[in-house]
C-alpha cells in the first residue's frame, strides 16, 4: 500500500522536541502509520546545529531527536544535486533551497513552520510541481 511521502522541515522537528502537545509532535507520533516521513542530510545537520547553539543547556534534546526520528520511522535521503538546489533558490532563499529541492524531488507534502515556505508564490510554484506545502495544523486538518 502506498503511503504518501512527507518531507519534514527542521522547524517541525524542533517544535516536536520542544512540545509534546503541538501539531508537530502529533504528526510524528500519531500519524506515522499512514505516511512515510523524510528529511535530508541538510535538515539533520540544521537541527543538530540549532540544538547545539540555541538549546545547549538542554543536551537531552539531542538524544530525544534520535528517539523521535526512530519512533516516527523518519528516513534520511541524500541532499539534492547542486543543480536542483540552484533551481529551488530561484524561488526561495539559499538557506531553504536544499529543503525545497529535496521535498520536490522525493515527496508529496512538505510540512513546515517556516513562514517563507508559506508565501503565495512559493506555494503556487510547489503546487504546480506536485508538492503541497502545509503547516502541521493544516496537514492534520486536511489529512485526518
Amino acid at each position: 500500500m502506498y503511503k504518501p511521502k512527507v518531507f519534514l522541515d527542521s522547524s517541525v522537528l524542533i517544535a516536536a522536541l520542544l512540545s509534546s502537545r503541538g501539531g508537530s509532535f502529533y504528526i510524528l507520533t500519531q500519524m506515522r502509520d499512514g505516511f512515510s516521513f523524510h528529511i535530508n542530510e541538510y535538515v539533520f545537520a540544521e537541527v543538530g546545529e540549532v540544538l547545539k547553539t540555541k538549546f545547549a543547556a538542554q543536551p537531552h534534546l539531542q538524544k530525544n531527536l534520535f528517539l523521535l526520528l526512530g519512533l516516527a520511522n523518519v528516513s534520511t535521503t541524500p541532499n539534492s544535486s547542486r543543480l536542483d538546489v540552484r533551481r529551488a533558490a530561484k524561488v526561495i532563499s539559499k538557506n531553504d533551497a536544499p529543503i525545497l529541492a529535496s521535498a520536490l524531488a522525493h515527496c508529496d507534502y512538505l510540512v513546515t513552520l517556516d513562514k517563507e515556505f508559506l508565501e503565495e508564490s512559493i506555494l503556487a510554484d510547489a503546487n504546480k510541481k506536485g508538492l503541497l506545502i502545509l503547516t502541521p495544523g493544516s496537514f492534520i486538518q486536511q489529512l485526518l
